[in-house]
This record gives C-alpha cells, sequence and structure tokens, in this order.
C-alpha cells in the first residue's frame, strides 16, 4: 500500500492504490481534510472548508 505524507501534521497515510487526482482523504492523526493533487509521488494538500470561513467574519447578524 502506497504511502503519503499529510502536509499538516507530516505523519505517513497508507493511501490507495487506485487515487485519483481530486480524490479525498483524511489524516488518522490530526483528522486534516486533504485532497490528491499529485500521484508519482502521491501528493496531498489541505481541503480549506470554506463553510467554517463564513463564521470568522466580524459582521453583526
Amino acid at each position: 500500500m502506497p504511502l503519503a505524507v499529510c502536509p499538516e501534521c507530516e505523519a505517513e497515510i497508507h493511501v490507495d492504490e487506485d487515487l485519483d487526482k481530486g480524490d479525498a482523504v483524511r489524516c488518522e492523526e490530526c483528522e486534516a481534510k486533504l485532497e490528491v493533487v499529485g500521484l508519482d509521488p502521491i501528493e496531498l494538500d489541505l481541503v480549506v472548508d470554506d463553510d467554517e470561513d463564513d463564521y470568522d467574519d466580524d459582521d453583526d447578524y
């Protein structure tokens, strides 16, 4: 089983061999949401959740 590295905590992640670009995975160590951005070698990038950013605004409701 191939290994990838979490860009958030640098933990090794075991991934399926049949991954495609754009597939989502989760780091078991830090629970980060990750997206496959490269296949040879397997590269992962953090997924930014836009819904969480909506609550960080200083707008009055």
